[in-house]
């Protein structure tokens, strides 16, 4: 494993809407070697050698090869390539370097994104954060997946294959190939971005609108409140594992077959949800339902980066970040009206209706994914590509170590993921809480109807969207500043260049951190009759500021702290834990709001994020100690790297 890997194949990605699957792209073979078997070693053929894929790159229309560096005999290399005379182990192992690589933001390679490249190089490597994202390099992802997997599989390539192509090669024509996602019309990206946000919104939102329900579900079937909101839990806890599956199988057959099979399976599970007789297939539907949605959440991140270049890539992916967030507020203000009038029952309708509305955009979806769009251009230009040399099981066991056995070793292990999701899950289980809490409020105190205490989520909508605001200027004024020299990044009052650190993005953390408490006790002692309804509603705009603050926070640090394989691990141990941690909340909110009082039991929460509150600072001053005593960050990965040089 070279130097060279760490500096030239690094992603950063966001999310828990952020899938995780898009940081692994760039990641190592020795890195994908040690989430499956537990060792930093490639593994050797069966004579001792390692088998390495080549450095080289092929145009689909040609099958030509072309070095990273230009060749003064391209014709003889394309020679000895279709001849067979030249086999993959013959070439040293080099990243492929994909065709915008060293589009920095300002254009220019000298002047790199976060300033002079011979100071920063090292760091703006590692330190694209959430909303200034590095365009993955879908081909360096998937030439290392091809390295791993021939390592993996410890067999040397068929002599039938040696006259083929190897698929991780292929590359585009020229770097205006218009079949590029990134060479793609404005009109056709933001058409992409934005019918996959709304799939986004409208897997979440059928999270919420089932609540809206409950009470006449209960006196319908004759069942508990915590029956009734079971089904909440279990559309949550398939939320949580659906995207195990999801994201190794879009890096295998792309982002498009994800949508179109899971959109309408989804839509199947909600019409038997609505048809079931009993609350026992309610259950067992709500659990499907959610995990048959889930991978629309998953994949969505990859479909937008496919199409984005860094710099444009901010505002989409600020409004992906944002969907999610606003369909669990959205479900109460529709499902609210359509329950009282309506019935319980069409509130699964009409998310049947919105997810019908949107199939046929899903439907027109092109796929975004680089490494299947020039296996099929090679396949039409009648190229000859090799065979997989690993199965489709050893491919999904390497995927889902690093998607699930690696993210529950995190949270037992590594204090940076144990804390953060910790933080995060409280705010993210809150939000569901409220669902159970607000009509409490607001129909119990305030004695609003079914339909109207729905919208008294709209202040926790308009926090959602005053939070990403102040987010986007927070980035634009402060970490991502451009200055009269050209530089751009953060300085000191002396004018000197900061390096970008994880801990110099906790700022809005801190801002989030202490906006929640304050949003939980203005809740807590304003919910009373003699007070107005608008004061407690007015609660709601500093924690969904608070909310999307932390999520943003948390999601920029795990970016800057862990390299690729790590980073999707860490994110996939967030989302399994915020989704398990808000499962549980809708179980006993009720109960502790009748035993406490609304004004006791919303403090309780509060008295919990002030327990929380000193989180970003704590780890300002001793988070870079901690990221390097880390098995999992940057040091370990280099201190790997000199052991192995």
């Amino acid at each position: 494993m070279s130097a060279q890997r760490t500096l030239e194949s690094q992603s950063i990605t966001s999310g828990d809407y952020v899938s995780a699957e898009e940081s692994i792209r760039t990641a190592s073979v020795t890195d994908f070697e040690d989430a499956l078997e537990g060792s930093h070693s490639n593994l050797p053929d069966d004579d001792g050698t390692e088998t390495l894929q080549g450095d080289k790159t092929v145009n689909g229309d040609t099958g030509s090869n072309t070095d990273h560096e230009p060749s003064n005999d391209s014709e003889t290399t394309t020679k000895e390539i279709e001849s067979g005379e030249r086999t993959v182990e013959d070439t040293p192992l080099q990243p492929t370097r994909s065709n915008d690589e060293e589009l920095d933001y300002d254009g220019s390679e000298e002047k790199g994104f976060f300033g002079n490249v011979n100071d920063f190089s090292q760091i703006a490597s590692r330190t694209r954060t959430n909303l200034r994202l590095t365009r993955t390099e879908t081909q360096g992802f998937h030439d290392e997946l091809s390295r791993v997997i021939t390592s993996a599989s410890r067999k040397k390539v068929s002599e039938e294959d040696e006259d083929a192509v190897d698929p991780a090669t292929l590359d585009w024509d020229s770097p205006d190939d218009p079949d590029n996602p990134t060479n793609w019309s404005s009109r056709k990206k933001w058409f992409s971005t934005m019918t996959v946000a709304f799939l986004c919104l409208v897997v979440s939102l059928g999270s919420s609108l089932y609540v809206c329900g409950v009470p006449e579900l209960m006196m319908e079937m004759g069942i508990s409140q915590e029956l009734g909101f079971a089904g909440l839990s279990l559309y949550l806890l398939g939320l949580s594992v659906g995207p195990i599956i999801a994201a190794p199988l879009s890096e295998l057959i792309g982002r498009r077959p994800i949508y179109i099979v899971t959109l309408p399976l989804s839509m199947l599970f909600t019409m038997g949800v609505g048809l079931s007789p009993n609350i026992w297939t309610i259950l067992v539907l709500r659990f499907f339902s959610g995990a048959s949605a889930s991978p629309c959440l998953a994949v969505a991140s990859g479909s937008i980066v496919d199409v984005f270049l860094p710099h444009e890539v901010g505002l989409a992916m600020a409004l992906f970040c944002l969907a999610p967030f606003m369909g669990p507020v959205l479900g109460p203000i529709i499902g609210g009206f359509v329950a009282e009038n309506k019935g319980w029952k069409w509130t699964l309708w009409v998310n049947l209706m919105f997810a019908g509305a949107l199939l046929p955009f899903v439907l027109m979806l092109p796929e975004t994914y680089a490494p299947v769009l020039l296996k099929k251009r090679a396949k039409a230009r009648k190229i000859k590509l090799q065979k997989p040399q690993v199965g489709l099981l050893r491919f999904l066991m390497i995927m889902l170590s690093i998607t699930l056995v690696k993210p529950l070793q995190m949270l037992v292990v590594e204090p940076i993921v144990i804390v953060f999701s910790i933080y995060i899950s409280f705010v993210f289980a809150i939000l569901f809480g409220f669902f159970e809490a607000y009509p409490v409020i607001f129909r119990g105190v305030y004695r609003m109807s079914l339909g109207i205490s729905g919208l008294t989520f709209i202040g926790i909508g308009v926090g959602l969207f005053l939070g990403t605001g102040f987010y986007l200027v927070l980035n634009a004024l402060c970490f991502y500043k451009k200055h009269d020299d050209g530089f751009v990044g953060m300085k000191d009052k002396d004018g000197n260049q900061l390096p970008p650190t994880p801990e110099s993005r906790l700022l809005s953390g801190k801002f989030g951190a202490l906006a929640l408490p304050i949003s939980l006790f203005w809740l807590a002692w304003t919910s009373r009759e003699s007070i107005h309804w608008i004061v407690p509603v007015l609660a709601g705009v500093p924690f969904g500021f608070s909310l999307i603050l932390i999520f943003f926070t948390v999601v920029t640090y795990f970016s800057m702290s862990y390299p690729p394989l790590s980073l999707a691990s860490a994110l996939a141990a967030n989302n399994l834990a915020r989704y398990t941690i808000a499962a549980a909340f809708p179980l006993f909110t009720v109960q502790m709001y009748d035993k406490l009082g609304i004004d006791w039991a919303t403090s309780l929460f509060a008295f919990v994020a002030i327990g929380l509150v000193p989180v970003p600072w704590i780890f300002e001053y001793y988070g870079e100690s901690l990221r390097k005593r880390s098995k999992f960050g940057f040091d370990a990965e280099q201190k790997e790297d000199s052991s192995l040089a």
